[in-house]
């Protein structure tokens, strides 16, 4: 399970917009409610993507739970069910952990407006068979309550957890530490074709360094071509303490593509 650091609540004053001389009071739930609500939930849809899903999750206040931890299932369906109760196909079912909020925290919601919770955390999950339609997915944080609301989003042409591998060929993955290039292969996949993607959106790094030097091949002999981008070391901002790097860049039709690898640094004084 990948999990992100828990976030703290949020509280968003109401904004006042001036019109000529009229001042409007504009609800900030008309322009920035996202949260939608089932039964004791409340669900921020954030990255919904063909391989994972970002949110937020809450717990309502007057639910009564006061435990440092609000423990149940993040449970996601596809196709999308009219009812809970009908959910045919998971896709996801992790265990989550929804931390304690601060005391007074809220959500906006459309529905109730502000709404006091208890809990409330960030999340990034990944799907657990694999990519995803492009199509409506449902999010559950409440696992076999068949009476809870169906909260639903579109996926997205977007990867939270695209396959790449750092120094194609090698194991482990070594990568010089203040000189040279390091080589990061984007892995193509069913649902992305490499050959589609732009070199110049992608960022490497600490210091998000510019690819250079693009090409296209096969590194993992799966008969799909790979997209192999090389990156300075130095610009790239790799030290000796480096164990995890980043990349990020788009999808083929313009959507956030994010990847991780480990790495061991190499040319340090022990």
């Amino acid at each position: 399970m990948t999990m992100s650091r828990p976030r703290r609540a949020r509280h968003r004053p109401w904004l006042v917009a001036a019109v000529a001389s009229c001042a409007v009071l504009v609800p900030a739930v008309t322009a920035a409610a996202t949260w939608q609500n089932s039964t004791i939930t409340f669900i921020e849809f954030r990255d919904v993507c063909r391989d994972g899903i970002r949110f937020g999750g809450a717990i309502r206040a007057d639910h009564g739970d006061t435990s440092p931890v609000f423990r149940d299932w993040a449970v996601a369906a596809q196709p999308a069910p009219a009812t809970w109760a009908d959910r045919s196909t998971l896709v996801m079912r992790t265990p989550i952990g929804i931390p304690r909020a601060p005391y007074g925290a809220t959500v906006p919601t459309e529905s109730e407006g502000d709404v006091p919770v208890s809990h409330e955390g960030s999340f990034t999950l990944r799907y657990r068979d694999g990519p995803l339609k492009l199509a409506p997915v449902a999010l559950n944080l409440r696992d076999g309550n068949v009476h809870s609301g169906v909260n639903h989003a579109d996926v997205k042409d977007c990867y939270l957890f695209a396959p790449i591998d750092v120094q194609p060929g090698t194991s482990p993955n070594k990568v010089p530490i203040g000189h040279g290039q390091v080589s990061v292969a984007v892995l193509a996949t069913a649902t992305m074709r490499a050959d589609r993607l732009k070199p110049k959106t992608f960022r490497f790094g600490p210091k998000k360094a510019a690819a250079k030097g693009p090409a296209l091949r096969d590194v993992n002999g799966d008969h799909r071509v790979d997209l192999v981008l090389r990156f300075g070391s130095v610009a790239a901002g790799l030290t000796c303490t480096t164990r995890t790097v980043r990349l990020t860049g788009q999808s083929p039709s313009g959507g956030k593509l994010e990847a991780s690898d480990r790495v061991v640094p190499t040319g340090c004084l022990s």
